[in-house]
């Protein structure tokens, strides 16, 4: 099996030391030096939720995975050593015999795992080469820490084969690649330009009816539009999808939660909170803010990791409704 592990970029320092002398692979959720955190226990995702006030379960269940861990396993950690980067790690032993806990780490990268062999710790695996491009297009919807990614483990073991052949090989970025994402970023700008010029909201042509457009062609359903509490919550879009829809064997609907907002540079943490406010009474629900804006404050991306919110920024839009438009 092969998966993305996803990592506390703030950690990323101490995990890559780690690594190295230690073949040792952390991962963060841990309880730092306060709590008992380990995964291979019956309360972990009750404790785990309590200690860091997270408002659903969804985050602390999916370290669970972890848990499936076997000896040979693949995994994928993006941005490791550096931005921009990728390694790849073989597991050694089955879990439980790959795992330790490390007490009290003031880093909250408790659990470990036993690593036979790293590549790409010298940084020289790009994420933009283009034996990754199917990867890559993918990974800002691997949101939450550990995801099984079957479907590209073809594309890691022929970067693992060929570093075996040849271990000082490198995977730079793709130059066509580089190229076409030059005219891509240009065309993006252009279509940004466009929707910041049309209204928010309350017309056919909005901000709103575009992200009501990429949510249904993704299967969605709108139910209910500008729902809100008297406590700051507040969703912009209610929306809701049949599992049966991606997968026979999965049953009953899943629902997100959508914030819409029209900003241009950079989109602060009120969004999330509004999301998180709602779903506190809907603990089910997935959220999403979809925002024209650049990017998101450091202190909204940090509460939206925590708590499993997936964060859309104008390119990551424009980059939907170009492919819808051509599909």
């Amino acid at each position: 099996m092969i998966y993305n592990f996803r990592i506390d970029r703030s950690g990323v320092h101490k995990i890559l030391r780690r690594l190295k002398e230690k073949k040792m692979l952390s991962q963060g959720w841990g309880g730092g030096e306060e709590a008992n955190l380990r995964i291979n226990q019956d309360s972990y995702v009750k404790k785990c939720s309590n200690f860091y006030t997270l408002a659903s379960t969804r985050i602390p269940t999916n370290p669970l995975r972890m848990k499936d861990f076997k000896d040979g396993d693949i995994i994928v950690t993006p941005h490791l050593p550096e931005n921009g980067k990728v390694s790849i790690h073989i597991v050694d032993g089955n879990f439980p015999e790959c795992y330790d806990y490390l007490e009290k780490d003031p880093y909250h990268l408790n659990n470990r795992f036993k690593i036979k062999k790293s590549y790409g710790l010298d940084g020289n695996i790009s994420i933009y080469n283009v034996g990754l491009a199917s990867w890559y297009g993918k990974l800002q919807w691997l949101r939450l820490p550990v995801l099984p990614i079957e479907e590209f483990e073809a594309s890691f073991e022929k970067i693992i084969q060929e570093l075996e052949k040849k271990p000082d090989a490198r995977f730079e970025v793709s130059e066509l690649d580089e190229y076409l994402d030059s005219q891509l970023s240009y065309i993006i700008r252009r279509l940004k330009d466009s929707l910041n010029s049309i209204s928010a909201s309350n017309s056919n042509i909005s901000f709103e009816s575009i992200c009501e457009h990429l949510l249904s062609s993704a299967g969605y359903r709108i139910e209910g539009r500008r729902i809100y509490d008297s406590t700051g919550g507040d969703v912009d879009l209610r929306c809701t999808r049949e599992r049966t829809d991606l997968s026979p064997f999965e049953a009953g609907q899943t629902i997100l939660f959508v914030q819409v907002k029209k900003h241009l540079g950079t989109t602060d943490e009120w969004a999330v909170k509004q999301l998180l406010k709602m779903i506190e009474k809907e603990p089910e629900a997935d959220g999403c803010v979809m925002s024209l804006a650049d990017s998101f404050s450091k202190e909204a991306q940090t509460l939206a990791d925590r708590n499993g919110i997936l964060l859309m920024n104008g390119d990551t839009i424009c980059r939907l409704l170009l492919r819808n438009m051509v599909a």
